[in-house]
């Protein structure tokens, strides 16, 4: 009986020790898709995924996270700062027609200046919305643009370059592709 446990433990040890050939073998891609998903879920994520898969000796990209964080907060800052000029204003113009207690902010305003003002700041509120999702969007594609060229072969073995000629009596330029 101990000779019969001993065998069965054994050989499942065996067993269970073994890994699939498909599984050791499985290749990882890197995708575009993904590294733009990333970049829409965390901003930066879409970079960092990027430098994870980057060959050897290529330049990092974690450099792009915090001027991405930094844009984003920068637009994101103002965007709120206009919305609250805005109810400041409207509010202050409220007021007045209400007979309220004026802020002394808007106190040397008069009503038409309130609404020029106002006007003003809706439309800073706009562009501010419209800078930050911009910048939102530039470091969406920016990854998938950055994914999509991570393994593009940038050698010295590849060049082009051009060069002036003078052909059968006529001046020119002469554009010479090598790959080596």
């Amino acid at each position: 009986m101990k000779k019969f446990f001993f065998i069965v433990f054994f050989c499942s040890l065996n067993v269970f020790g073994q890994k699939n050939v498909e599984d050791s073998l499985k290749l990882y891609s890197h995708s575009p898709q993904k590294a733009a998903f990333w970049s829409v879920v965390i901003p930066g994520a879409g970079q960092i995924y990027n430098q994870y898969y980057s060959p050897k000796g290529r330049y990092g990209a974690y450099w792009k996270v915090p001027i991405i964080y930094a844009s984003l907060a920068l637009t994101g800052n103002l965007f709120v700062n206009s919305i609250q000029e805005e109810k400041e204003i409207r509010t202050e113009y409220n007021n007045r027609d209400l007979g309220k207690v004026l802020n002394l902010k808007w106190s040397n305003y008069t009503q038409s200046d309130l609404i020029t003002l106002h006007e003003s700041a809706v439309r800073k509120r706009t562009m501010f919305g419209l800078l930050f999702g911009g910048v939102y969007l530039i470091q969406v594609i920016e990854a998938s643009v950055d994914a999509h060229f991570l393994h593009f072969d940038i050698s010295p073995s590849i060049s082009m370059r051009f060069q002036p000629t003078y052909y059968f009596q006529t001046a020119g330029v002469q554009l010479t592709v090598d790959i080596k």
